[in-house]
This record gives C-alpha cells, structure tokens and sequence, in this order.
C-alpha cells in the first residue's frame, strides 16, 4: 500500500495548526484568568488603590452582579450598583443579614431597591447570623474575603479579598447564592429590624460588675462576677487518642 505523501503532509499540518491553536488558547485563557489577593491596612500605602481596583471589578459588570454581605452601607460601593442598574441595566441581587436595614442603613437599601436591585434576607431568622462576604460578577469572578461593605472607612481597616476567575472556585459560590436565593425572602422592608430579636439558644450572656460598686461583704470580687464557666476538656480533643 502506497502512501500518498501529499495526503500525509497535508494531515500533519493539519495537526500541527491544532496543536498551535489549542497551545495558543490555553495561554491566552492563562493570561486572562484573575487570581490575586489585595490586602487591606492602615500600613498599606495602596489602600485606595485597591480599593478603587475593587470597584473597578463592580464596573466592569455586563449582565449581573451578585453580592452576599451582612449589609450594604458604603456610599462608593452602593453608588456604582445604583448607576449600573440605571446606566446599564445590570441586575443586581443582594442577600444581606435582616439587622442590615435599619435606620443608619435605610437610605442606601431603599435607594438600590427604587434603582431596581432585589434584596432579600433569611426568613424569621435571628440577626447577626449571615457572616458571608462575597460578590459575583457575571457569575465569572468572585471577590470573597473578610472586607464588608459597610462605611466608608472599610480600607482603613485590617481586611483582604480574593478576586479569581478559576471555576473550581467560582462555581460552589454561584450554586449556593441561588439556592439560599431560591430560600430566603424579599420582605426585608416589611418587617423592620426592630422586629426582630436573636434567640440563639447557643447564645450566652455575660454578665460584668463593676468592682468597685459590687463587691460583697468579705471584698471578694470573684462571688460577684457572674459569667459562665466553660470545662476546656470538652472543647479539646486527646491527640493521642486521634488516629492519623
């Protein structure tokens, strides 16, 4: 059997154009992919910096923007998602904790929800329970990290985010803002803060007095300290009954 050798050359350099190809889009797709971490602190000189690369991430926002927080009151972050709703009709859902709208807070939720942004919160739960801190752009980059979107003074404090792109990570986010989105209830302005209570069962209440004022007939301080006692040995395990 003869083989044609224009065939056969024909054939590599098919293959070779595949190959430079495929070679070419994984570096391309390398050098788009966003994987950074910016730290906030009254050390770091480049605070603001950061922070407007922050915001900048917000803009550049075509289809959605998704954000998870225990409450939104930073004018710089409020303000962009008001003028991406009204400029570029960018559909904003926000999850906050129910202690997020009250009265230092209600301008800025009333102002995003009139511009059009969803905003829900847990039904009938105890405040103070939603600790998560993450935004998701176009469902592609996820900012998650200790910074809140509370007062203007956020870069200020001890804080960092972390921006990436990778879909092993991006995904288990997306998946569970839309499941506790699917959950969770837009009667937040129905029912005020002020309606709600924790009720924690796990809470516990410690109770200081003052030293001076509350000491009892010997002067012994510690009978009128009223707090919990904790046994550590229930909180830490034997480590040399664990098996690695």
């Amino acid at each position: 059997m003869r083989i044609n050798l224009r065939v056969l050359s024909s054939a590599a350099a098919i293959a070779i154009t595949c190959a430079v190809s495929a070679a070419a889009y994984f570096y391309k797709s390398r050098i788009t992919e966003i994987n950074e971490v910016m730290v906030f602190c009254k050390l770091q000189y480049n605070a603001y910096n950061y922070f407007d690369k922050l915001l900048s991430f917000i803009d550049a926002a075509t289809k959605s923007v998704n954000v998870c927080m225990p409450g939104i009151h930073n004018p710089a972050i409020q303000g962009r998602l008001v003028q991406l709703i009204k400029k570029k009709n960018i559909k904003a859902r926000i999850i906050i904790d129910r202690s997020g709208y009250n009265k230092s807070t209600e301008f800025f939720i009333k102002e995003l929800i009139d511009a059009g942004a969803e905003i829900k919160c847990e039904k009938n739960d105890a405040v103070f329970t939603m600790q998560h801190k993450f935004c998701l752009i176009d469902d592609r980059i996820l900012m998650t990290g200790t910074l809140n979107w509370g007062n203007d003074r956020s870069c200020d404090h001890w804080n960092y985010v972390y921006i990436t792109s990778k879909m092993l990570l991006v995904d288990p986010v997306r998946k569970e803002f839309y499941r506790m989105w699917e959950e969770f209830s837009s009667d937040l302005l129905r029912k005020p803060y002020s309606e709600y209570t924790t009720n924690d069962s796990d809470a516990e209440t410690v109770e200081i007095v003052n030293p001076e004022e509350n000491t009892d007939e010997s002067g012994d301080f510690e009978s009128v300290v009223r707090a919990p006692t904790i046994d550590n040995t229930e909180l830490t395990p034997n480590i040399d009954a664990l098996i690695f």
